[in-house]
C-alpha cells in the first residue's frame, strides 16, 4: 500500500501552482494534492475498520483506493523523471521505493513472525514464517491465490500477514511499468503521453475484463492475482497523463465530480460485504470513484476537498502505510496472545495501539530512513538489509519450530482387514482406552503437523473432483479384478471412507469405485459455494452425471454419504432428508439392481483437532469431546436416518465405530483420528476396515 509522498520540490512546485493559478485561466496540475492525503485517510479507515470488524462490513474497498491512489503519483513521478533523464532515472525510481517501503514493512513482518512463533498455535508458526519469507520477495498474493482455490486450505486460520498481498500486487507492477514507460519515450518522444495513453488504456480494459471473467469462476485468484488488478493502477495512472486536461475542467463540473466520488466511495464502503462477489465488475464502483475524486482535484481546490484537507484526516493520510502495516497483524496476534478472541471492545483497543505503532514507525523508520541521502545504492543496500532481517527472522522460527512429540510411550493398534471376534474386541478396547489418553505418544501417526496432508488416494487425481472440475476416471481403488463393485458418492465425507473400503475391498476382492466431489452433497439441493461466493453450479452438473454413470456401471452397491455440515441452517431437515432420498431413489432408478446405502455423517469435533493435541499433548484428554455435541444439526441427522429407512434404504450408523456411548477420542492408540474439524485422517479411517468389510456383501 504505498504512500509515496511527493519530492519536496514538487510541494513547494505545487503550492507555488495553487497562488499562480488563483487568477489563472488556464491553470497547471497541482504537485501537493491535500485531496490524495484525505483520500490516503479514508482507505486505511476503511480497511482498518473492516479488519477489526467495527460496522465498515465493505472496507476492503479501500485497497481499491490505495490502488487507484498509487498508479496516480507513481506515473505521475515516474513520466516526469524519464522526460527529464531517460532511462537513467530507473535505478533512482527503485532506490527511492525501496528506500520508501522496504525498512518499515521489514520491521512488521520480522516483528510478527517472532510473535507467531511465542504466541500462535503450534500448527500455524511454520506457515507465518513461511508467509513472511514471501512478503521478502513480493510474492505472497499468488501464494494466498492457490491456497485459496484449494479445498484442503478451506479452513486455514487467517494468516496475520495476509495484507501484504496488495504490496505485492504493486510491487510487481512497478517491475514493468516503469520499464514501459522508458521504452514509449525512446520509441517515441514527441507523442509518448499520447502513446502512454494508449497503453494505460488498454491495460484498463484487458485487465477489467480478466477481472470479471476470472471472479466469476476463480474468485480467489481475481483478488490477488496482478492481472486482475492491474486495471486499478492503470486506471490512475490514466488520470495522471491527463492531469493538464484535468487541471482546466470547470470548476463546477470538478465539483460536481469530486462530490459525486466522493460520496460513491464512502457508500461502497457500506454497501458491500464479503458476500460480495468481488473484485469483478463491482470493484468498478469505488475504483471509479477514486478516480473521479483524483481527477477533479488536478485544478483549483473543489469542494470535496474542503473535507479531505481537515487535518485530522491529514495526519491519518501522512501514517496510513505505517498503520495499514500494524494494524492486522496485531489483530490477528492479540487474540491468541489473551488466549480468547475479542469482543468489539478489545478490538477497538487493538486498532488504537496499532495506531500508535504507526507512528511511531513513521517518526523512527519511515521518515528518517527516507531522508536518508539520495545515492542510489544506498536505496538498494537499505533493501537488501532489510530482506535479510525478515529470512533471518523467519529462518530462526522454522529453525525453532514448536515440538510436536507427544511424551506418551509408543503404542500400537490392532490392524486388519476383515472382520472377527477377536478384531471386534480388540478395535471396541483401544476405542475406549482413546477417551482416556492423556499423554500424546511419540509414534502418534499422522503427526499434528501432517495431519492436514493425510488425505485419500482419489484427492491427488480428479476422482475426488475439485471446486470446478466434473469429468472424472474410472477411478477403481480395492481389488481392480473383483468381480463385485461398490460406488462411494457424495462429498468429502463420502471420500474421506476410501482408505477403509479400499482395505477391505483389497481382501474381499470388490472394485470400489469413489465418484466424490468437494463440497458437493450427492443430495439433490443447490448449494451456495462459499469458497467461489456463487452458487455452486458444477455441483449440479456433476451429480446428474454420477447418477447417469452409477445407471451405466449397474454396481453391486451404491454408499451414499454427505457432511450435513454442507448446507446451513436455513435448510430444515425435511428438506435434507427429501433431497437425499430423491437422489438415492434417482440412483435406483437409472440401476434397478444395485443396492443402495445410506452411510451416515461421522461425529464431528468442530474445532481443528490437529491444532488442539498440537497444543495439549500433555493433556490429550482437553481435545475429547460428547457425543451430545458431535452434530451441529441433530435434528437434521435423526431425520435423515427416519426419511432413509422409511424409502426403503439401510442406514449405516458409524458413530459407534469412532466414538464410545458418551465420547468421542481425538486419538485412539497411536492414530489421530481427524485431519481437521471434520475429517477423518486417511490413517484412521484405513484403520476402520473391518467396520465396513461386513458391508461390502450381494446378500
Amino acid at each position: 500500500m504505498t504512500q509515496l509522498l511527493d519530492p519536496p520540490e514538487e510541494v513547494s512546485a505545487g503550492r507555488g501552482a495553487r497562488r499562480a493559478s488563483t487568477g489563472a485561466s488556464r491553470p497547471a496540475p497541482r504537485g501537493f494534492r491535500p485531496d490524495i492525503e484525505g483520500l490516503r485517510a479514508f482507505a486505511v479507515l476503511a480497511v482498518v475498520l473492516y479488519h477489526a470488524d467495527l460496522g465498515v462490513r465493505g472496507g476492503f474497498v479501500g485497497v481499491d483506493v490505495f490502488f487507484v491512489i498509487s498508479g496516480f503519483l507513481i506515473t505521475r513521478q515516474l513520466v516526469r523523471s524519464v522526460e527529464d533523464r531517460g532511462v537513467r532515472s530507473l535505478p533512482t525510481f527503485y532506490a527511492r521505493r525501496i528506500r520508501r517501503l522496504l525498512p518499515a514493512a521489514a520491521v512488521v513482518v520480522a516483528v510478527t513472525v517472532l510473535a507467531a512463533r511465542a504466541w500462535a498455535p503450534p500448527l500455524q508458526v511454520r506457515s507465518i514464517a513461511v508467509d513472511g519469507m514471501f512478503t521478502t520477495f513480493y510474492g505472497l498474493n499468488y501464494r494466498l491465490a492457490v491456497e485459496g482455490t484449494q479445498y484442503l486450505h478451506q479452513n486455514d486460520a487467517v494468516s496475520p500477514l495476509q495484507h501484504f498481498w496488495s504490496l505485492a500486487v504493486e510491487e510487481q507492477f512497478y517491475v514493468v511499468w516503469p520499464i514501459v514507460i522508458v521504452l514509449i519515450a525512446a520509441i517515441g518522444r514527441r507523442y509518448h503521453r499520447a502513446l502512454l495513453t494508449v497503453a494505460l488504456a488498454a491495460t484498463v480494459v484487458i485487465s477489467y475484463r480478466y477481472s470479471i471473467t476470472t471472479t466469476a469462476h476463480l474468485e480467489s485468484w481475481a483478488y490477488f492475482s496482478l492481472h486482475t488488478r492491474a486495471w486499478e493502477l492503470a486506471l490512475g495512472g490514466l488520470v495522471a497523463v491527463g492531469a493538464g486536461p484535468l487541471a482546466r475542467m470547470p470548476r463546477a463540473l470538478g465539483g460536481l465530480l469530486a462530490w459525486v466520488g466522493l460520496i460513491a466511495m464512502i457508500a461502497s464502503a457500506f454497501i458491500y460485504s464479503d458476500n460480495t462477489t468481488y473484485p469483478g465488475a463491482y470493484a468498478a464502483l469505488p475504483v471509479g470513484a477514486a478516480a473521479l475524486v483524483i481527477a477533479a482535484g488536478c485544478g483549483p481546490r473543489r469542494g470535496a476537498e474542503r473535507i479531505l484537507a481537515e487535518p485530522a484526516l491529514q495526519c491519518i493520510g501522512r501514517i496510513s502505510y505505517a498503520w495499514y502495516l500494524w494494524h492486522f497483524p496485531m489483530l490477528i496476534i492479540a487474540p491468541m496472545a489473551v488466549g480468547h478472541s475479542l469482543n468489539w471492545a478489545g478490538r477497538g483497543v487493538v486498532v488504537w495501539l496499532s495506531l500508535l505503532a504507526a507512528i511511531a514507525s513513521y517518526f523512527w523508520i519511515e521518515d528518517p530512513i527516507r531522508h536518508l541521502g539520495r545515492l542510489n545504492w544506498q536505496g538498494f543496500v537499505t533493501g537488501f538489509a532489510a530482506s535479510a532481517t525478515v529470512l533471518a527472522a523467519a529462518a530462526l522460527v522454522l529453525g525453532n519450530l514448536p515440538s510436536m512429540v507427544g511424551s506418551g510411550e509408543a503404542t500400537h493398534v490392532v490392524q486388519a482387514a476383515s472382520a472377527s471376534t477377536k478384531v471386534d474386541k480388540e478395535m471396541s478396547a483401544a476405542l475406549a482406552a482413546g477417551v482416556r489418553i492423556t499423554a500424546a505418544p511419540k509414534n502418534l501417526t499422522p503427526t499434528p503437523q501432517s495431519a492436514a496432508h493425510d488425505l485419500p488416494a482419489a484427492d491427488s487425481t480428479n476422482c475426488h473432483a475439485s471446486f470446478t472440475t466434473i469429468a472424472q476416471g474410472a477411478c477403481v481403488y480395492g481389488d481392480p479384478t473383483g468381480t463385485h463393485t461398490a460406488v462411494l458418492v457424495g462429498d468429502s465425507h463420502a471420500d474421506m471412507w476410501l482408505a477403509a473400503f479400499d482395505r477391505a475391498g483389497k481382501a474381499a476382492h470388490w472394485k470400489i469405485v469413489d465418484w466424490t466431489k468437494s463440497s458437493c452433497p450427492a443430495a439433490r439441493i443447490t448449494v451456495y459455494e462459499s469458497t467461489l461466493k456463487r452458487t455452486y453450479t458444477e455441483c449440479d452438473t456433476w451429480r446428474t452425471q454420477v447418477v447417469a454413470r452409477i445407471g451405466r456401471l449397474r454396481p453391486d452397491l451404491v454408499f451414499l454419504s454427505d457432511s450435513e455440515n454442507v448446507v446451513g441452517a436455513g435448510v430444515t431437515p425435511q428438506q435434507w432428508s427429501r433431497a437425499t432420498v430423491a437422489t438415492m431413489n434417482a440412483i435406483h432408478t437409472a440401476t434397478s439392481t444395485t443396492k443402495v446405502e445410506l452411510l451416515q455423517d461421522d461425529p464431528v469435533p468442530a474445532y481443528d483437532m490437529p491444532s488442539c493435541v498440537a497444543e495439549h499433548l500433555s493433556a490429550v484428554t482437553d481435545c475429547t469431546f460428547p457425543v451430545s455435541k458431535a452434530y451441529s444439526f441433530p435434528a437434521r441427522h435423526r431425520a435423515l436416518a427416519a426419511a432413509a429407512t422409511k424409502a426403503g434404504y439401510p442406514v449405516i450408523e458409524p458413530r459407534s465405530w469412532i466414538c464410545t456411548a458418551d465420547r468421542c477420542p481425538a486419538i485412539v492408540g497411536n492414530l489421530l483420528v481427524y485431519r481437521d474439524d471434520t475429517h477423518l485422517t486417511n490413517t484412521f479411517s484405513a484403520w476402520l476396515a473391518p467396520r465396513v468389510a461386513p458391508l461390502l456383501t450381494t446378500k
